[in-house]
């Protein structure tokens, strides 16, 4: 990843004190939604959207965690239109509790990013992890496994195969309004399918009701890739949102 990803990343975490909030073991759906773009004419146009959501069930004994990031662009020039994004990446986590500590996991992704040369990307993974923190206030755990790839490239190669995943995830309560969430996964280089790493985070403060401000990163690593295409992706958003 580039210094500058580090550091917006490094901005929205530590935006926060050291004070986590844990997925409340309800039973019950809990997450967020946001959305911002632009539209400007002229001369020139151009139209831009993005979107990112959350959402998870948690009780005493497993857990489900959804999520989306997604991103359009489109720019209009002299009349020549030219996509400038194209984005959509969607999965989801079933966590199983094997007691205190430690947890059972497997998961589930589907990406598809042209403008980044990967034509569509999916991903099954498998694994345990570890709650470091887990009270009514903090939540943060860490994980590794064994997943399969699929990837097809715009420029018509693919990829496939194992690969290791390891990664980290937490919950932040800035404050009674505010609440932060990151998670890092890095997938290894694994021979043809190269190294990959993802990183989304996001700020969200409570303004009235349920609907929120919202500042979001999302960052993407990729070592392969098609012959003159950059290797890392970078999303940052600001907008609104709902929490529910």
């Amino acid at each position: 990843m580039t210094r500058l990803t580090l550091a917006l990343a490094a901005a929205l975490v530590f935006t926060s004190p050291a004070t986590l909030a844990q997925d409340t073991p309800d039973g019950q759906w809990h997450g967020g939604l946001s959305v911002s773009g632009t539209l400007a004419s002229g001369n020139s146009s151009s139209r831009t959207l993005a979107a990112n959501a959350d959402g998870s069930r948690a009780t005493a004994q497993d857990k489900i965690s959804l999520y989306g990031v997604g991103n359009y662009g489109r720019n209009k020039v002299a009349g020549v239109d030219t996509t400038t994004a194209d984005l959509l990446r969607v999965g989801g986590r079933y966590d199983f509790n094997l007691g205190t500590d430690w947890f059972a996991f497997g998961g589930a992704e589907g990406e598809t990013n042209k403008a980044g040369g990967v034509r569509d990307r999916y991903s099954l993974n498998g694994g345990l992890g570890y709650h470091l923190l887990k009270d009514d206030v903090h939540s943060w755990d860490v994980f590794s496994g064994l997943g399969y790839t699929d990837s097809r490239f715009t420029d018509g190669s693919q990829a496939n195969g194992a690969q290791v995943l390891v990664g980290e995830e937490s919950s932040h309560k800035v404050s009674e309004t505010t609440t932060l969430k990151q998670r890092f996964v890095y997938y290894p280089d694994g021979g043809e399918l190269g190294a990959r790493a993802t990183l989304d985070a996001g700020l969200a403060t409570r303004i009235a009701g349920g609907w929120t401000l919202n500042v979001g990163l999302s960052s993407h690593y990729a070592h392969r890739v098609p012959a003159g295409t950059k290797k890392t992706d970078n999303l940052l958003t600001a907008g609104f949102g709902y929490k529910f």
